[in-house]
């Protein structure tokens, strides 16, 4: 009636335009919760589709008074909907809710175990750590697998000895789940125990392992790390020998730089990447020679990497080259090599550059003349200059920026 008066009286004072207001608040307010009531209805549905679409549906709403049906609804017999709810438990679901979690924690139906422990992950309550930490033991490797997952996202320390209990799982998700969740917390007493796990039945859980001894940072699994890459497994491409490589670059320890060398010559294309990459991360001069002889490799990923090595190592030395890469056939070895010619900053490189202007790809103009930019010589500014016609807007707002920082006066590329 509030409206209807409102509406008949047309413009009247700003009392009565509020009321209006207020009234189709209320009124709007009274519609969702009045479908909020049918949703929660709708997740006892006999019909799955109506659950699911119901439990979609609260995602959006995100009203607590779903929160009790959306936890029972966790345990529903169609996984599609039990993943609905948690979705919409995630959406809705604060540290207000803890308590009703914890009790689905330790209840007696294994999926809305599951999904509490998944929900107390996103919450990241700390007063779920113990009860988290005893659901690593958890008959249902699910329920396992979430707390773990849920302690990592915590980052507390303080949980790392139930999670390195799990190390040793019988299930693989779970062992996958404690190595990613130890290198999250970054906890170094794991690291001796981790070790073993690079050598784990799953492929997973191997490079995850390697990944996580990265974060962690620990440098005395190095010479274990070795030893796995001196070792050549038929088939194993992107496999364990991979991610050795790759933690060994990470951790940075120069002790490595040898074997990486090495790994730029091994018959694994993986493994060159992985020892340029790692090289280049480490800034690892000594590398120079050996990463400018990769860059002819037969793989393009091989000479992709290792141009932009060399750009992370900035030694003149490979300024000759990383601009004979700028005739490369592949044009993400192109562009990377003019990139890595910007981070030297060497003017023997500004002609080479200028050449590339003309390159099919636009991409390649850009990152030169970006590259000449950093390289800061002047004699450039009437070839940057004509990029101001070029077909591409990039090229062309990329070379006003660079004359701008080049001339100090600003330029009107071509729109």
């Amino acid at each position: 009636m509030v409206i209807m008066r409102c509406i008949r009286r047309g413009k009247g004072g700003a009392l009565l335009h509020g009321l209006c207001g207020l009234a189709l608040v209320l009124c709007g307010s009274a519609a969702h919760a009045d479908r909020v009531d049918e949703l929660i209805k709708g997740l006892s549905s006999p019909e799955a589709a109506i659950r699911s679409d119901s439990a979609e549906a609260l995602v959006k709403a995100k009203d607590k008074r779903a929160i009790p049906a959306l936890i029972h609804t966790m345990g529903d017999p169609v996984e599609s909907v039990r993943l609905q709810a948690v979705r919409a438990l995630a959406s809705t679901a604060d540290r207000s809710t803890t308590p009703q979690l914890l009790n689905a924690l330790q209840g007696p139906d294994v999926n809305r175990r599951t999904g509490a422990a998944t929900l107390l992950g996103i919450i990241i309550d700390k007063r779920a750590a113990d009860p988290l930490a005893t659901a690593t033991k958890d008959v249902s490797p699910s329920v396992r697998a979430a707390a773990i997952e849920a302690l990592g996202n915590m980052g507390d320390p303080r949980a790392a000895g139930s999670v390195r209990a799990r190390l040793s799982d019988p299930d693989n998700r779970v062992r996958l789940k404690a190595v990613v969740a130890l290198g999250a917390m970054r906890d170094r007493e794991s690291a001796r125990f981790m070790v073993k796990l690079l050598r784990d039945k799953d492929k997973a859980v191997q490079g995850n392992a390697a990944v996580a001894l990265a974060r962690i940072g620990d440098k005395s699994v190095t010479p274990e790390l070795i030893q796995l890459i001196q070792k050549p497994i038929p088939g194993d491409t992107f496999g364990i020998r991979f991610y050795a490589a790759y933690a060994l670059g990470a951790l940075g320890d120069h002790s490595a730089v040898p074997i990486l060398i090495q790994g730029l010559s091994d018959p694994d294309k993986s493994i060159r990447v992985a020892a340029a990459q790692g090289l280049g991360e480490m800034r690892e001069r000594a590398a120079v020679p050996a990463l400018s002889k990769t860059l002819k490799d037969r793989v393009e990923l091989v000479r992709w990497t290792s141009a932009q090595a060399l750009g992370f190592i900035q030694d003149p030395a490979a300024v000759p080259a990383l601009i004979a890469a700028l005739k490369d056939d592949n044009e993400d070895v192109r562009e990377q090599s003019a990139k890595a010619l910007g981070k030297i900053g060497d003017k023997r490189a500004v002609p080479a550059l200028i050449a590339t202007f003309d390159d099919s790809d636009e991409a390649i103009p850009k990152a030169a003349v970006l590259a000449l930019g950093r390289i800061g010589d002047k004699s450039a500014l009437p070839a940057v200059r004509r990029l101001l016609n070029h077909k591409d807007a990039t090229v062309r707002l990329a070379a006003a920026d660079v004359l701008k920082m080049l001339d100090g006066t600003p330029a009107n590329p071509k729109r």
